[in-house]
């Protein structure tokens, strides 16, 4: 996969829309670590199932040697959502559009991944998962 900051203007793929890259990570690139709010995770849970730009190939996490990740995803949280082929996009309610692919939420329940705030908030925002709590505590 390719690596891109987070916060950078994205480009992996034709888009009609400015976005901004979140978790486009690689090995021997630094990224940000902390405990992610378990309602970001759920977030893009749900979001995960829609498969934005969908890819024929897949992308195995490089920084261990697990299986292609799954999770239940969806609107129900009951759909099983292979990740490693597809991108989450989510827009904040200032209009700033996201994408990350849909690895990102192994990379955070596994490597400790922290995104930026303001992508945690669009998340949960996007899904409608409502919480009053801190979305991250970086380390």
């Amino acid at each position: 996969m390719t690596y891109y900051p987070d916060l950078t203007r994205y480009s992996y793929d034709v888009s009609d829309h400015t976005m901004l890259n979140v978790g486009w990570l690689a090995r021997g690139r630094p990224f940000r670590t902390g405990i992610v709010n378990e309602r970001v995770v759920e977030a893009l849970a749900i979001l995960s199932a829609a498969y934005d730009n969908h890819m024929r190939g897949v992308h195995f996490c490089e920084f261990c040697t697990s299986a292609r990740p799954v999770v239940l995803g969806g609107p129900a949280l009951d759909t099983e959502v292979w990740l490693g082929s597809a991108e989450i996009r989510v827009r904040g309610t200032d209009g700033t559009a996201y994408a990350a692919p849909n690895l990102v939420i192994h990379y955070i329940a596994q490597h400790r991944y922290c995104p930026p705030e303001q992508f945690c908030r669009a998340a949960t925002e996007t899904a409608g998962v409502e919480t009053l709590d801190e979305l991250i505590l970086p380390d």
